[in-house]
């Protein structure tokens, strides 16, 4: 079971207008990822922002996309976020409008214009990396942990586990596999809540015009009785 928080907490799903939120705390979760530095290196951070953001519309837009704000209660600021991706026949509906405006469709089909200095290399190198991975490993029954950040200042305060045990519940509700591609600094705590390890994989961002490589690993949780 996963430890209370050790900060008054509550989970809630976000809205399109906690998108900027959520983005921000995606970056500064991240400070020393070499896919950040390579792919964003000489970019505005206002760009930046502003790029993740209006990117971030097309996850929001999907039914089967649940995304969680994670706000601390005393300050009333969200301070993580969890996105998890249900298969649509496990019917967990998403206690949010996911319309979008024309604006923000009008922004989303020119979102390359916000960071013209982004490097499409590194960029597009780590979301091959994605499709073949969930070509080979992923099942169209698994549900997908596609992100969990939490603010560098409360990391390590049992948040992160309160996540996990969001999508466990219902994972092992549904009898239902749990996939993730996870950072080698995040594997021990998925490694704890019953995740395995099926495959590493190093990407080398000099090979795009990038800084440095960085180590996925990909991971899977079974239900119980599998």
């Amino acid at each position: 079971m996963a430890p209370s928080p050790s900060v008054p907490f509550e989970i809630n799903y976000a809205n399109a207008s906690d998108l900027g939120a959520l983005v921000s705390i995606e970056i500064r979760s991240f400070p020393s990822s070499n896919y950040m530095r390579s792919t964003y290196k000489g970019c505005d951070p206002l760009a930046v922002h502003t790029f993740k953001t209006v990117s971030f519309f097309e996850y929001f837009a999907k039914s089967e996309c649940h995304i969680l704000g994670g706000v601390d209660s005393e300050a009333g600021e969200i301070i993580a976020y969890s996105r998890w991706n249900i298969p649509a026949i496990y019917e967990f509906e998403r206690a949010v409008d996911t319309s979008l405006s024309i604006d923000v469709q009008a922004q989303m089909q020119n979102m390359w214009a916000y960071a013209p200095k982004l490097n499409k290399g590194t960029y597009t190198f780590y979301e091959e990396m994605i499709k073949r991975s969930r070509n080979i490993h992923l099942k169209q029954t698994d549900i997908v942990l596609e992100l969990l950040c939490v603010l560098p200042e409360y990391q390590r305060m049992g948040i992160g586990s309160t996540f996990l045990k969001w999508g466990i519940e219902k994972a092992d509700a549904s009898k239902a596999r749990i996939y993730l591609e996870a950072t080698m600094e995040g594997v021990p705590a998925y490694l704890k809540h019953g995740w395995k390890i099926v495959e590493e994989i190093r990407l080398d961002y000099t090979e795009r015009g990038g800084e440095g490589s960085q180590k996925f690993a990909l991971m899977i949780r079974d239900p119980p009785g599998i």
